[in-house]
């Protein structure tokens, strides 16, 4: 029987890390699981070693940090660990899943290893355009089962917030900035009250 793959998506603010880290801690402490929560190392907004929600509410887990262009380096670790436990890792738990080079064939390999595989992420970038692989998973999804949750976030205005506004000195980045930068200057917004400068279409 295929494992489950939960994939939790959204725009910022929009509690997918806490969320990551609440199904990972029920499946610890319910479940009596071993979780082994992984950070990619361009995620920049907890320190090193540690996935943090910035919900004051959304908890913290420390995690196992690799490269976010070669996730294949996590598999000795994950080896590793299980050599040492003296059983099997049987939930494997991805935060800011948009970063990770390929992500989907990493996390196929992973379900196809037997493990069950949580990943939360960014469905789209500042430019409202898929970020990463984030959205290809949904595939995984309907081949090996699991779940979609679509995190939700609220713009100022009390509508849904589909999009993550970079600010850049308190205003919309412009479409052309870079994709990755430092810091952490975004807000949700609804389609109303998205602004892109330079959009091209």
């Amino acid at each position: 029987m295929p494992d489950k793959l939960e994939l939790m998506m959204g725009p910022m603010r929009s509690n997918k890390t806490a969320e990551l880290l609440r199904r990972a801690e029920v499946r610890r402490q319910y479940a009596k699981q071993n979780v082994l929560i992984l950070k990619p190392s361009d995620d920049a907004k907890s320190g090193p070693g540690v996935v943090e929600s910035r919900n004051p509410n959304g908890g913290k887990m420390s995690a196992l940090e690799f490269d976010s262009a070669n996730p294949w380096e996590v598999l000795a670790a994950i080896d590793e660990k299980e050599a040492t436990l003296g059983k099997r890792i049987e939930c494997i738990a991805i935060d800011e899943g948009q970063f990770v080079s390929e992500l989907f064939l990493f996390v196929k390999h992973l379900l196809e290893g037997g493990h069950d595989v949580l990943v939360a992420g960014l469905d789209l970038d500042f430019r409202a355009l898929p970020f990463g692989e984030m959205l290809d998973l949904s595939w995984l999804v309907n081949a090996y089962g699991g779940s979609i949750t679509e995190c939700m976030a609220y713009c100022v205005c009390g509508a849904r917030a589909l999009y993550s506004q970079r600010l850049i000195g308190g205003q919309p980045a412009a479409y052309d900035s870079p994709i990755k930068v430092p810091g952490d200057a975004y807000e949700p917004r609804c389609a109303e009250h998205f602004v892109l400068p330079g959009r091209p279409h």
